[in-house]
């Protein structure tokens, strides 16, 4: 079994062993089901997902109870709960991270000649695993076809760089059916960030950040599917761009 790393540190350092831990295959469901009088069965909507649950089962060892008792407040100290969400890291999935954090009405350990095995219960707030280094794309020519890693509909950052002075003038960036359109004003090194996680528009002149947000047609943010995804950047009316930005925020369910 593999060990794991939390809030940045990794299990060895605390001397503790992972045992054994079951597979989170699929996070819980919060199901929206509409019963109707008078028709059979029940119209079953998309669900939504709820937090993921992981229980490790640990080990730890030392060389006297002094030394126990030790190490045991270290190991208060690094899953206190009162940090908040951290990252964690399995050895066996490196390149992978859960945003988790402990939670339970407590944590015992059964100590038995001078080793100790208890059961840490982590709660995912955000159910998706994600990369711990995300693609990044530059995109120079539309249409473009990027390939998405991952299992789960992810919520990228978009940055184009363009030249448009709003009104008549705009820019459309299309990820399959989904359109952002833009009809707001860009000079030369400029970029507009289209935020699809945060839900915002910003344009970025040097350090100068402004929210664009009521420059956009409709809120629409554009997420990347698993797999293949057809990127089209539209300029209209005499607007131009040179690159577009993707930080793709892989994740996984």
């Amino acid at each position: 079994m593999s060990d794991f790393t939390f809030a940045g540190e990794h299990s060895s350092t605390y001397h503790v062993r992972l045992l054994r831990s079951p597979v989170s295959v699929l996070p819980g469901t919060r199901d929206k089901v509409i019963t109707l009088p008078g028709r059979h069965g029940a119209i079953r909507m998309l669900p939504d997902l709820g937090e993921r649950s992981l229980t490790l089962e640990c080990w730890l060892a030392a060389g006297s109870m002094a030394e126990m008792h030790e190490r045991l407040q270290r190991l208060r100290a690094w899953l206190n709960p009162l940090r908040g969400p951290q990252r964690l890291i399995f050895d066996s999935t490196p390149d992978k991270y859960y945003t988790a954090c402990f939670v339970g009405s407590s944590l015992e350990a059964g100590i038995t000649a001078r080793q100790a095995l208890f059961t840490v219960s982590f709660i995912c707030p955000d159910p998706f695993a994600y990369a711990v280094t995300p693609d990044f794309v530059t995109i120079l020519a539309s249409p473009h076809t990027h390939i998405q890693r991952g299992t789960a509909p992810a919520d990228p950052l978009y940055r184009l760089q363009a030249v448009a002075s709003g009104g008549w003038q705009e820019l459309r960036v299309a990820v399959g059916t989904q359109t952002v359109t833009y009809r707001g004003a860009l000079v030369t090194g400029d970029w507009l960030e289209i935020d699809s996680r945060d839900k915002t528009a910003t344009r970025v002149a040097g350090p100068s950040r402004t929210n664009v947000l009521p420059q956009l047609d409709k809120p629409v943010f554009p997420q990347l599917s698993p797999d293949a995804n057809s990127i089209t950047v539209l300029p209209s009316g005499g607007a131009s761009w040179s690159v577009l930005e993707l930080h793709c925020r892989n994740r996984w369910l």
